[in-house]
This record gives structure tokens, C-alpha cells and sequence, in this order.
């Protein structure tokens, strides 16, 4: 029966990949170009938080899909979680080294926010298909929510304990959609100039920040796939 030591030990392996997961500064720009649209308020800001959380319910969906078609976790070796998590550490040093070998003209060219959009009637449907994009294309997010997700699926903890950590996962990867509108409904004018400077700051490192999760996470997933052996 699984203990609350099993539902810490488990904790402590997915969140850290929810934390990586959550460090996307291409979904916070376009967080921060969908708020500064005037006229029509937070409610931007929240349709655009609704397409990126859509994109994260898929790939846990996946994750929790892939891992219960897998065998449960057993209490020694578990080859199976160890070779997803070197072929995953393998994609993120790919995706890492990619992004290093561009130079930066053309990564800020193809990172640019699109240009505003009005306040009509269509500002709410293109602000979720702009979540829905921004979230679709953070692969570095989808390599770190999938192993999270497939842990808890062939986890021995009760449904409950589960659902509140794929719950948590979800919502720490969704934190740069979801702290902008937060922060400018509770800070007003000063959260959004704090807001501004980070964005501003994120665009203009996005390599760098990308690129170093990508290595970090690699050598994360790589290790604890090596100790799964």
C-alpha cells in the first residue's frame, strides 16, 4: 500500500520536470503581447491561458495514456521508465544543440510576438488559438511533462493522490500563462511593469535560457534514467 513517504518520493521526482517544464519565455512574450492588446481587459489574458492549458491537458493525457499501457513500476530495476528517460535526455540535448547552432537574427525572427490584434469581437478566439500555438510549438515542455506524467500513471499511489499531482504538474507548467493576468488583476500597474521588464528579459535570452533547461533537464532525466537501471 502506497504511504505518504511513496507519495513524497514521487513528488520529488515530478515537480522538479513540472518546474523545467514551466520555464518557457515564448509563452510568456506571447502572454505579455496578448495582454498589452487594450480594450478589452484581463479576458485576452485568460483565453490565451485556456489554449495553452488545452495543449497541456493533451500531453498529460498522452503521458498518463503511454503509462498505463506500460507495465506498473517495480520495486527494483525498472528498464522501462530508464529507457524513456535517456531517449527523452537524448531529444533535449538534440533540441539544445539546435537552438545553440542558430545564430540569433533568425531565432529572434522566428520568436517574435505577432503583431497586435484589435479588441473586436475576434480578439478572445485569437488569443486561444495563440495559447494553443505558443504551448504547441514549447517542445522542451512536452519532453519534461511526459516522463512527470507517465511516473504517476504507473505509480502504486490511490487515484486521489494522483489526480492532485497531475493537477500540480499542470499548473506549474502553465505558470507563465497563468501569472501575467494573475499579477496585473492583483498588482495593477506596478505588476505589470515588473511583468514587462521579465518579458522583455526572457525575449532577449531566450537561447540561452532554452538551451541551458535543454542541457540541465538532459542531464537530469539521464541520471535518473541511469539509476533506474
Amino acid at each position: 500500500m502506497a504511504t505518504a513517504a511513496d507519495l513524497t518520493s514521487l513528488a520529488l521526482k515530478v515537480l522538479p520536470l513540472a518546474l523545467g517544464a514551466a520555464v518557457s519565455p515564448l509563452v510568456l512574450v506571447g502572454q505579455m503581447v496578448t495582454l498589452s492588446q487594450g480594450g478589452a481587459g484581463l479576458r485576452p489574458g485568460w483565453s490565451y491561458a485556456a489554449g495553452t492549458a488545452v495543449v497541456v491537458a493533451l500531453w498529460l493525457a498522452l503521458g498518463l495514456a503511454v503509462g498505463a499501457a506500460l507495465p506498473p513500476h517495480p520495486s527494483g530495476p525498472d528498464p522501462v521508465s530508464a529507457g524513456l528517460h535517456l531517449m527523452l535526455a537524448l531529444v533535449l540535448v538534440a533540441i539544445g544543440a539546435r537552438i545553440l547552432s542558430r545564430s540569433a537574427a533568425p531565432a529572434e525572427a522566428n520568436t517574435a510576438p505577432p503583431p497586435p490584434v484589435s479588441a473586436g469581437g475576434h480578439t478572445l478566439r485569437h488569443a486561444f488559438l495563440l495559447g494553443l500555438g505558443a504551448m504547441a510549438a514549447n517542445l522542451t515542455s512536452l519532453v519534461l511533462v511526459l516522463p512527470a506524467s507517465e511516473m504517476l500513471s504507473r505509480s502504486s499511489l490511490p487515484g486521489g493522490a494522483k489526480a492532485l499531482l497531475v493537477l500540480a504538474v499542470a499548473l506549474i507548467t502553465l505558470l507563465p500563462s497563468l501569472v501575467p493576468p494573475l499579477a496585473l488583476a492583483l498588482a495593477g500597474a506596478s505588476g505589470r511593469r515588473a511583468l514587462e521588464r521579465f518579458s522583455a528579459w526572457s525575449e532577449a535570452h531566450q537561447r540561452q535560457i532554452t538551451a541551458s533547461l535543454c542541457f540541465g533537464f538532459a542531464l537530469l532525466l539521464a541520471w535518473s534514467g541511469l539509476g533506474l537501471l
